[in-house]
């Protein structure tokens, strides 16, 4: 699962692809997600392919930017709750699921 928006970061460079890394619940505090930002998802894929590949293959020039989103504790969101919630955002708004 993913999330696609086309955002200009302020360095000028256009990422439209757009995952979760990671999900940090701080217990009764804070729920931290990790977004990974990608130029497409081909570039994505390629990421993928580095981590299936021997060592010998081993060769990956990625473009990613990681973004902190922080937001209120709950202790039952799922994965799908989160990809939810950032669309409820203003950087993720009328962003489409991929």
């Amino acid at each position: 699962m993913a999330l696609q928006k086309e955002i200009a970061l302020d360095n000028g460079i256009k990422v439209n692809y757009h995952r979760i890394v990671s999900i940090n619940k701080i217990t009764n505090n804070s729920t931290i997600i990790e977004v990974a930002s990608y130029i497409n998802e081909s570039e994505r894929q390629k990421e993928i392919d580095y981590y299936n590949s021997t060592e010998e293959e081993k060769s990956m020039n990625v473009f990613i930017e990681t973004n902190y989103i922080e937001k209120e504790y709950n202790e039952t969101d799922t994965i799908e709750d989160l990809y939810s919630y950032l669309k409820s955002t203003e950087q993720y708004k009328d962003a489409t699921d991929v």
